[in-house]
């Protein structure tokens, strides 16, 4: 590989590896080991949440131009966007690592001010120290969790399973994560802290969280946010790495797929919800970023 070259991985990227894989699917990976994983020699780039959580041992690891160590019993929270690099690992070690896609966290996180904190937290805060009583709830998620991956094949709803669980325990470590935000202490030095360009994609993100999927242009953001669309689209790549149509695209059909499979609403009442002209330029719009029609993903298996 060239150097300077950061390769990015999501998901999708563990599946190959299915001897250091516990679980995987669309939305969510276990790993139980840090080595053969993909690109484990390179710099990557995350499109995806990892949090590693170090068992036995210990496990250095640099993210974003920072060197951490993980000893027992701490716990490593990698935000998409991080840029990780020279792992190494102790002889003796045991490590835990759970995968959430950004698909889920766009389902899931409701992106207003005090996530936001929380998330500055994270990022200048990355390793944290479990506490007793807070592995304690961990364990029982990842014990059940574990239990139902054994299950295998044969578990009913199995997947539906997994999707509950997962996002129980990713909310049950947001809102541990949360509780340090909330000091006053803590509050002050993440205001202090934030950079001008994360601002931005900040409240560009609050925005688009608050919004209700009927407006699709990057334009009606810059003019929300006092900026012009090319400099909002700069700074939005210059934070996450995406442009800020792709965050708008995938937020939007997040709602759309939602409206279709767990609401009775017709094709035609969806389309003037989300303000498309007619049903056939929400048809376009679905199948270009879902491959087929409204009609065809609301009566087919996926989520």
């Amino acid at each position: 590989m060239k150097k300077g070259t950061v390769t990015t991985i999501g998901i999708e990227d563990f599946k190959a590896n299915s001897h250091i894989i516990d679980y995987v699917d669309d939305d969510f990976v276990v790993i139980n080991s840090l080595e053969d994983i993909p690109n484990s020699n390179d710099t990557v780039r995350l499109n995806c949440f990892l949090v590693v959580f170090c068992i036995e041992g210990c496990v250095q690891l640099e993210m974003n131009t920072k060197t951490y160590l993980l000893e027992a019993n701490h716990m490593m929270i990698c935000l998409p966007t991080a840029v990780l690099s020279h792992a190494l690992i102790s002889p003796k070690h045991k490590i835990s690592i759970m995968g959430f896609s950004t698909r889920f966290l766009q389902r899931t996180v409701k992106m207003d001010k005090e996530t936001w904190n929380t998330i500055s937290y994270v990022y200048n805060n990355p390793v944290k120290y479990v506490e007793e009583s807070e592995n304690l709830i961990f364990k029982l998620y990842t014990d059940l969790i574990i239990e139902k991956i054994n299950q295998g094949p044969q578990l009913y709803y199995g997947k539906e399973i997994m999707q509950y669980l997962f996002s129980a325990l990713f909310c049950e470590m947001i809102a541990d994560l949360k509780m340090n935000v909330d000091h006053p202490a803590e509050a002050k030095k993440i205001k202090d802290g934030m950079k001008q360009a994360d601002y931005i994609f900040k409240r560009f993100m609050e925005k688009l969280s608050m919004d209700n999927g009927s407006h699709r242009s990057v334009q009606y953001y810059a003019n929300e946010l006092f900026y012009t669309p090319k400099y909002l689209s700069k700074v939005i790549k210059q934070v996450c790495g995406r442009g800020p149509l792709d965050l708008i695209n995938e937020h939007t059909i997040e709602l759309i797929k939602y409206q279709l499979k767990h609401s009775e609403k017709s094709i035609k009442e969806i389309a003037e919800e989300f303000n498309f002209s007619n049903i056939s330029f929400l048809g376009k719009y679905v199948k270009a970023h879902l491959g087929m029609s409204p009609s065809n993903y609301r009566n087919s298996g996926e989520n």
